[in-house]
Order: C-alpha cells, then structure tokens, then sequence
C-alpha cells in the first residue's frame, strides 16, 4: 500500500524504542537498537541521544561533540527510527507504514523532471509487499546539507536526491549521512547513485542533426543550478562537432533559468546574432522555449531550424511539431533507486548501487 504525501512531520515522536511495525519480519524493517543502546555506545544519556535524533536540540543545549557522537553511534549500530510511532500516537490506525522514503528535488526545478521520478518511484513502491510512504520535499539548491532528515534521520528512512548542484554533490561526498540515499541523475563515489551517460546523450543527439546534413548546430543550456551532467551533454556536442570536422565551431548560449521562458530568451539573443540550422536544447523544457522563439522569428522548425531536445518528457510528443529528444530511462532508474533504498534501510544492501544508464534517441518531427 503506497501513499504519496507532500509534506511530512518536523521530527518523529520522541519514543524510547524504534523498531519494526510489524511481526513479518521477512519483509518488514529490521528491528533497530534501541535509544539506550546508543545512549551507552555514545556515553551519554537516552535524554540526550532523544533530543538528537528526534532534531529537537534547541530545547537543551547540546555540544556538537556530543551530537556526533550520538549520531556516530546510531550508524555503528545500524540504527532505523521508528517513523511510524506518531501517526500511531495520533489515531491514524489505518496507515502504519514501514518504509518511507523522500523525494527531494531543488527548489525551482521544473515539475515535469520530478513527474517522471515520481512516476517511477511510486511504481516500485507499489509493486512491493512493504506498507509504505513517499514524500516529496524542496530543498535550496546548493543547501541540501540544511535538510531536515539527511543527517538525523528524523522524517524518512531513505531518499532519492534529484539534480544536486555541485556544492550539493561535494557535501555528499564528504559526509557520512544516517539515512541511505540515491543522487538522481548523479555519479557519487560515496553514496548510491543513478544517471545516464550524458556524453553519449549529446553525442547522440548532434549526430543526428549533423547527418540530416545540419551544420551550423548551436546549443542551448541553462546556467541556474549547474550541474556536471549539462557539461556532459555539452562534451558530447562538442566531440560530435569534431568528428565532423566541425571543431571550434560551436555556439552556445545560456539561458538563465531552465523553464520554457529561459530557453525563449536564450534562442532569441541567440537568433539575433547568428544564423543556426539546428539546435540542440540540452532540456525538453528549454526546447519548449526554443520552439516559441523560432516560430516568433517567422522561421520554420524543421525546414529552417531543426530541433532537438533532451530527456523525453511527456509532453514532447504533443509539440507543433512533435520534439525528437532524448529518452531517458526513468522507469527503471526510478525502479532501481526504490529497490535498493528498501534493501538498504532493512540491512540487505550489500554494496552501494551506482549505475549509469543508455539513453535512446526518439526521432520526431522536429529534426
């Protein structure tokens, strides 16, 4: 049984236990060390180690020693909060989930992106014999490691991350997180992770439009939250414009934001200055824009200007003309991201999951 939620309680209740829900036990969370077993691994009070990690330290004054090394304790001994103890306490009988996992995605990123995940996620999750939640959370980009629950396991038992920025990446990278989590469209070295070979997605893409016989292939980008895979889909623009002979003759312009306004602004400085047979929109939503600008120039897509998008989102299909893109494999990595973060929260996971994903090029009418 999956709910879908798109808010959460602050802290789960300060409970002296947290274990499993359930008695089936071949399926249901391992039962987690108790707060006075952390209490004496740390050395320190079931008071304290309460406090900690329900996020509730602003009633007492706790060190920051202290804090660590309750938080350090909870990870040696494999500790699992009992998420569920308050909506018990609360009368909601009915629902007595298991599992629950987060979405968190970037405040400001686009919905359709987020769609797909959910899609995705909420399959998984419903395929599987746990009773379980799925909430969905902002956070400020480049701020994730202000995000209630990464670090004090006090609002969901594993997440998915989608679009960190770089500075996002780097705190996942340097820290040791309560909660098992999976980047969304990432490759972490220390933390679980799903993407899609990027590179190969540009070099796909620019092929396609170079052998329709394109050659002045200009692209679009969005310069708010930055990530590594937009400067991997440029690579592969670029190497696919040197295999061309074409090498030093790219064109690329920012939008600044990714939303179909951005890429509006971005092509119509872009048209204003230059004269492409092609653009290459490294997202669906900036293609949307792209598409806009072109038509307001009096010009045709794709007799005069081919484009091409990236990510296949839903609405591609339903374009004037329909948008040739990208297709990215959310369902399964999606699918994949749930599975392991249920393998992990019940102790199962034997090794992180890091995998990179083919994307598959959708010829529509566009290019």
């Amino acid at each position: 049984m999956l709910q879908c939620l798109g808010v959460v309680d602050d802290a789960f209740d300060e409970v002296s236990r947290g274990g499993s829900l359930t008695a089936d036990r071949s399926e249901s969370l391992l039962p987690s060390p108790t707060h006075q077993d952390i209490a004496r691994l740390a050395g320190t009070s079931q008071a304290t180690v309460s406090l900690v990690l329900n996020h509730r330290r602003g009633a007492i004054r706790i060190s920051e020693k202290t804090r660590l090394a309750v938080l350090a304790a909870a990870r040696q001994l494999g500790y699992t909060p009992n998420l569920g103890a308050r909506r018990l306490r609360q009368g909601a009988q009915a629902a007595r989930p298991e599992l629950i996992l987060a979405l968190l995605r970037p405040a400001g990123s686009p919905l359709g992106l987020v769609v797909r995940v959910l899609e995705a996620a909420t399959t998984a999750l419903a395929e599987m014999p746990l009773a379980s939640q799925l909430v969905i959370e902002d956070y400020p980009a480049g701020r994730l490691a202000q995000q209630p629950g990464l670090l004090e396991a006090s609002r969901y038992h594993g997440a998915i991350i989608t679009s960190p920025t770089p500075e996002d990446e780097a705190f996942l990278e340097t820290t040791e997180l309560l909660v098992p989590v999976v980047a969304f469209q990432r490759q972490l070295a220390h933390h679980a992770s799903v993407d899609v070979d990027n590179v190969r997605g540009g070099l796909a893409a620019t092929r396609h439009l170079l052998a329709s016989g394109r050659r002045c292939v200009a692209a679009v980008g969005w310069s708010s939250l930055p990530s590594r895979a937009v400067q991997r889909r440029l690579d592969g623009y670029r190497q696919a414009l040197v295999e061309a002979g074409l090498g030093g003759q790219e064109q690329v312009v920012w939008a600044p934001t990714l939303s179909e306004a951005g890429g509006a602004t971005a092509t119509a400085r872009l048209l204003a200055t230059a004269h492409p047979d092609a653009i290459f929109a490294l997202s669906d939503v900036l293609a949307l824009g792209v598409l806009h600008a072109v038509h307001r120039a009096g010009l045709r897509v794709p007799k005069d200007i081919a484009v091409i998008g990236y990510d296949d989102l839903p609405f591609a299909p339903f374009l004037d003309p329909p948008l040739t893109t990208i297709r990215l494999p959310y369902e399964a990595m999606g699918r994949d991201a749930v599975r392991w973060l249920a393998d992990a929260v019940r102790g199962r996971a034997d090794a992180l999951l890091h995998h990179v994903y083919e994307p598959e090029l959708i010829v529509r009418d566009s290019a």
